[in-house]
């Protein structure tokens, strides 16, 4: 007779594995094979485990860490997470992830919503543990006294040397060299400067000068062409007459852009700073004349362009280019475009176009412009921000697409 022994069916536990990202961030170019480290590091952690699935490591260099706006790479791994890509986040310090208290527990407290758990391993903190979030609150503050500290320190070193006369990192100046102490000229790019003033004088225009220029074969200190941008900037250096006009602009503690400095703080203009490529009487002479041209533009700009001048890029903190489009139906359209990506490209600034119509029906059609001093636009938010006379403020974000 058959004997039939049944052997069961064993359960077979089926572990979930973690999706896990790391992120890394250093502030300054010099430490860019410690980044390398890190993400060396991270990948080589979380391939390790068998309990997780590698992402990836999302990184950011020569970024400051006081706002998220700027790190690409952040904000990415947020919209990541949003997702539904990323269970866990490894990060080295608090710092590393962000230096500005509120905008950090904000995003801690998302991520927390969102059943994501971020680990700080010189801290060894779990955001998603009981304790994670206070230990967090008190580390994170004591980060960002030591960054306000930090910024104080540097702050006062800036001052000395521009009460000093000098300025705290020299900036690179077509037609000069900076040899430690003070600019030298640098002879044939002084020519080119010599040149683009004595053409502007004779009537020619900034692109037909970024043109003949071209045709010749110049090039920027960068080795790129020259274009209207650049030879505006140029009438615009006072440094080619010899002087030095410091602290033109500065930067709040948490602001990731430069504001310009209209007498917030002081200014410190030294004369006879270098030796001068044009006289200083010439080069007032060319900027009254590219005013007067201006003026001439702007009267065809007068009847349509209601904000010109007010407009302002948050990320570069200079004023936007204005410039009319015409419509197939040959309606008129006011664009702003942002003059640091116009004249440095893409990775220079992160600023993106707007149009007046988009502003004004964000404001409200019905906006007193008399009213309003300036209005800076974020083109990663797409939120404007409007600043009146009176000291008041308004919020809007752009809806783009109209």
């Amino acid at each position: 007779m058959k004997q039939i022994k049944t052997i069961q069916a064993q359960k077979v536990t089926t572990i979930k594995r973690l999706k896990v990202a790391a992120y890394t961030r250093v502030s300054h170019t010099s430490l860019l094979q410690s980044l390398s480290n890190q993400v060396s590091h991270y990948s080589q952690m979380i391939q390790a485990n068998p309990e997780w699935d590698y992402v990836g490591v999302y990184s950011d260099s020569a970024i400051s860490g006081r706002s998220q706006a700027h790190r690409r790479d952040f904000q990415q791994l947020l919209e990541d997470c949003r997702k539904g890509k990323i269970d866990i986040i490894l990060t080295k310090s608090i710092s590393r992830f962000g230096r500005n208290t509120v905008e950090l527990l904000e995003t801690v407290r998302e991520l927390k919503r969102l059943g994501i758990s971020v680990r700080f391993e010189k801290e060894k903190i779990d955001t998603l543990t009981a304790e994670g979030e206070l230990l967090l609150t008190l580390l994170a503050s004591m980060a960002q006294e030591e960054s306000q500290s930090i910024s104080q320190n540097i702050r006062w070193r800036v001052k000395k040397r521009f009460e000093d006369g000098k300025p705290y990192i020299p900036q690179d100046i077509f037609g000069y060299r900076w040899n430690g102490e003070e600019y030298v000229i640098e002879p044939h790019e002084a020519s080119i400067v010599r040149q683009v003033f004595e053409w502007y004088m004779e009537g020619l225009s900034a692109p037909k000068i970024a043109k003949r220029l071209d045709d010749r074969g110049e090039r920027t200190r960068l080795g790129n062409r020259f274009t209207k941008r650049i030879i505006y900037n140029m009438f615009d250096q006072e440094s080619y007459c010899g002087r030095l006009i410091l602290q033109k602009t500065f930067r709040d503690h948490f602001g990731s852009r430069s504001i310009p400095n209209d007498g917030q703080m002081a200014k410190y203009i030294v004369e006879n700073a270098h030796e001068a490529i044009v006289t200083p009487e010439y080069f007032q002479q060319v900027n009254q004349e590219k005013k007067r041209r201006a003026r001439r533009r702007a009267s065809k700009h007068d009847a349509l362009a209601k904000l010109q001048g007010k407009v302002y890029c948050e990320h570069c903190g200079l004023d936007m280019i204005l410039t009319l489009e015409t419509k197939s139906n040959q309606e008129k359209r006011v664009r702003y475009y942002c003059r640091t990506r116009d004249a440095k490209g893409v990775e220079a600034c992160l600023g993106r176009t707007v149009t007046e119509e988009q502003l004004f029906q964000a404001f409200g059609e019905s906006i007193n412009t008399e009213d309003i001093h300036h209005i800076s636009f974020n083109s990663v938010t797409n939120e404007a921000k409007a600043t009146y006379r009176n000291g008041e403020e308004k919020h809007v974000i752009i809806q783009k697409g109209r």
